[in-house]
């Protein structure tokens, strides 16, 4: 497994700073100037901020979200652009800038929005901040959801 496998593992149980650890590790491991890592990069870096969201560190993760969607564009990676904009528009969201949030999900109207829950990879509500593929997927996320969602409270 690689460490960024193992590092994403850790996220998924929690274990947040040992998560950090193991990405910033497998980064030193990739020479950021060869093209060839540039998908490496950009998805190494996604994952990064993936984790700071989760840690509720949301200008870190926005960050490197940033980062990913800047190098996922220079070599035309729709999936991870499309990726690395859903999860900048979580971060707005997180933050409350419902308004922001839902202009970077718009950037991929009609036909390369991803879906909110963040473990559907499908492309595609209410608070009209977050956008669903189902109504399915919809209910899967709405427990991390409604942490954020003001249009629940």
């Amino acid at each position: 497994m690689t460490l960024a496998g193992k590092a994403r593992q850790l996220d998924a149980r929690g274990s947040h700073h040992e998560a950090e650890r193991f990405f910033h590790r497998a980064l030193e491991l990739i020479d950021p100037s060869a093209p060839a890592s540039y998908p490496t990069l950009a998805n190494i870096w996604n994952s990064l901020g993936e984790l700071y969201l989760h840690m509720g560190r949301f200008d870190q993760a926005e960050q490197w979200f940033t980062k990913s969607l800047d190098i996922s564009g220079s070599i035309r990676d729709l999936k991870e652009i499309s990726a690395s904009r859903e999860n900048l528009a979580r971060v707005q969201r997180a933050k409350s800038e419902l308004l922001k949030a839902k202009a970077l999900k718009m950037l991929g109207a009609p036909d390369d929005m991803r879906c909110g829950n963040y473990s559907c990879s499908s492309l595609t509500s209410s608070c009209q901040a977050a956008f669903y593929c189902s109504h399915g997927c919809q209910k899967d996320d709405y427990e991390r959801h409604k942490r954020y969602c003001q249009y629940d409270m």
